[in-house]
């Protein structure tokens, strides 16, 4: 499984193995920060769209979907993703001259297609040179004040409602970001009651994906509860409290069951960071690969945002590798573009149901501390009697104030919003950290006595995430190179030495890496060549385009800076 994300996601950006052995993750998430910081140098759309990601001119086959998607003389609901941006127009015109339906999503090249037959759609694009791949759109799942006291009912658990919150010491956190963040956490789930005065204020934005409108009414209740972990009001004598106290959120509903297609996880993602997300909430998890998954994925980090997911339930039930936390989360510990979340019940030990495997980056508050009808506390909407807590197999224990409901839940649902909250706060003290820096912020921050598969790291600790994240260093070395073309179809460059830097009373992470990008017939950068030593190298030029050349050197933690170094064309 390792090797299969290491080739797919490599694919996707620059040869990155985000999923390598700890021996070659630093090397490809590396990769990955000079990409990023290469794609920078191009001029954002003034419209403040997402970046958009290079995509690659081939990617591994799947056999085994295309089979299924040929079997298939019935409607069908597929992915197809585009070699290059400027093929997506073509793309969708073919597609629509079959009598199929039609989404794009510009950030990612990918477009979502309701087929009349799964066998006329191979049959039209088998072979096709704009097609990088086409796959079956699956379906994921939801991970499934006066309260401030113990829960000291009949039954009761004996222990605060709001556990959780001490847990990860919240309350240090909140101080030290001034009671909120100014980053803003995305949550792509079932929506949320905007009315809940737990919630006033605290939504800055919400978007549909069926109607592309801002409608969000919530009625499993999963993503009110959600929101409710995150930044659910304290002091307003009702309810409980979130980790984050006053967070903005961007509330995106992409699911009206806690069924989740694909397709519109990708498109709920798209449209977070379009309206201002810095972090991504997806309580939700599917134990099948995608390969549009992984390509919303990444597009999430070139445009900085920091993907959060929760590590999956079904850790007594055969322990599948659940997506999309696996794609998050660095092999063993190493770093990866966000965090796999695992569960744990007071104390910190990991709970029973917990996925556990090698993406697990950390753990939150997620179970309570003997069966199922307690764990962490939070809302339930006011507008809905259909909730999951409703359902008569239910065991989650219901409270009710004066036209207001609140419950326990357990699962990693609950634990991955836990994480997100903190990311935001430690975000907030230290604003010029990166997103998969705020993930390294909160490994390394996280207790714990050294990495395994069922809590990663250890448990988040807001107090530690925040403390450090002033001390962490947010310096890049200063790049410095030069071009010169030495024939018709190369150049040579020359990248020199530079020194690490940072601030007074900060770590200095050191281990300059130096790289060569280049963009090729006007596509995105690419990566040509790397050394933890200054270097020379003759770059050669392919197309009949400009070829585009830069420079970027990174430190340990990430900090890059990147230069250009020309056009060239071939002759």
């Amino acid at each position: 499984m390792a090797g299969m994300l290491s080739r797919v996601l490599g694919g996707v950006i620059c040869a990155a193995a985000f999923a390598a052995a700890p021996a070659t993750a630093t090397a490809g998430i590396g990769d990955s920060w000079g990409l990023r910081a290469a794609e920078r140098l191009e001029a954002r759309p003034a419209t403040g769209d997402p970046l958009r990601m290079p995509l690659p001119a081939r990617e591994s086959g799947a056999p085994a979907e295309l089979a299924a998607l040929n079997a298939a003389r019935r409607p069908v609901r597929a992915l197809v993703g585009a070699n290059s941006h400027a093929a997506v127009p073509e793309l969708r015109s073919t597609l629509e001259r079959l009598g199929a339906r039609v989404r794009t999503f510009e950030a990612t090249g990918i477009l979502a297609v309701r087929a009349p037959s799964g066998a006329t759609l191979v049959r039209a694009l088998h072979g096709d040179p704009r097609v990088a791949y086409v796959e079956r759109d699956r379906t994921v799942r939801a991970a499934a004040d006066p309260y401030d006291t113990a829960d000291t009912n009949a039954g009761g658990s004996g222990i605060k409602f709001t556990w959780f919150y001490d847990e990860v010491n919240a309350a240090t956190a909140l101080a030290a970001a001034g009671g909120g963040s100014r980053r803003r956490v995305g949550i792509i789930d079932t929506g949320a009651d905007l009315s809940h005065p737990e919630l006033a204020g605290r939504v800055a934005r919400s978007y549909d994906v069926f109607s592309r409108g801002s409608e969000v009414s919530d009625i499993p209740g999963h993503g009110t509860y959600v929101a409710g972990l995150i930044s659910g009001v304290d002091g307003n004598g009702v309810g409980a409290k979130g980790v984050a106290g006053t967070t903005g959120l961007v509330v995106v509903r992409a699911s009206l069951d806690g069924n989740f297609a694909i397709s519109d996880v990708v498109l709920g993602i798209e449209g977070a960071i379009r309206r201002g997300a810095d972090i991504l909430n997806m309580s939700l998890a599917g134990d099948s690969f995608t390969r549009s998954q992984a390509r919303a994925l990444v597009a999430a980090f070139l445009n900085d945002v920091l993907p959060i997911a929760a590590a999956g339930n079904q850790g007594a039930n055969g322990n599948p590798l659940e997506f999309p936390a696996a794609l998050l989360g660095g092999r063993r510990g190493a770093r990866g573009i966000g965090l796999s979340v695992g569960a744990t019940r007071p104390g910190g030990q990991p709970a029973s149901f917990t996925a556990h495997n090698d993406y697990v980056s950390l753990a939150a508050p997620g179970a309570g501390g003997s069966g199922c009808s307690h764990g962490v506390f939070s809302i339930l909407p006011r507008t809905s009697s259909a909730t999951e807590w409703d359902d008569l197999e239910s065991c989650s224990t219901v409270f009710a104030q004066p036209g207001l409901r609140f419950a326990y839940a357990e699962g990693t649902s609950f634990s991955a919003p836990i994480a997100a909250g903190i990311a935001a706060l430690a975000w907030q003290v230290e604003r010029r950290l990166t997103s998969d820096q705020v993930a390294h912020v909160l490994t390394r921050a996280a207790r714990g006595t050294g990495w395994n598969r069922y809590t990663g790291h250890g448990v988040v600790d807001g107090a530690a995430a925040t403390a450090l994240a002033r001390t962490y260093d947010v310096t890049a070395p200063r790049v410095r190179g030069k071009a010169r073309r030495r024939g018709p179809r190369s150049v040579g460059v020359r990248l020199p030495r530079t020194r690490d830097r940072t601030e007074a009373g900060r770590e200095r992470a050191g281990r300059v890496q130096y790289r060569i990008y280049a963009s090729r017939n006007g596509g995105g950068y690419s990566l040509v060549a790397r050394s933890r030593k200054p270097f020379k190298r003759t770059v050669s030029l392919k197309g009949r385009r400009a070829n585009r050349l830069a420079a970027v050197v990174c430190d340990g933690n990430g900090n890059c800076d990147a230069k250009r170094l020309g056009r060239f064309i071939p002759r």
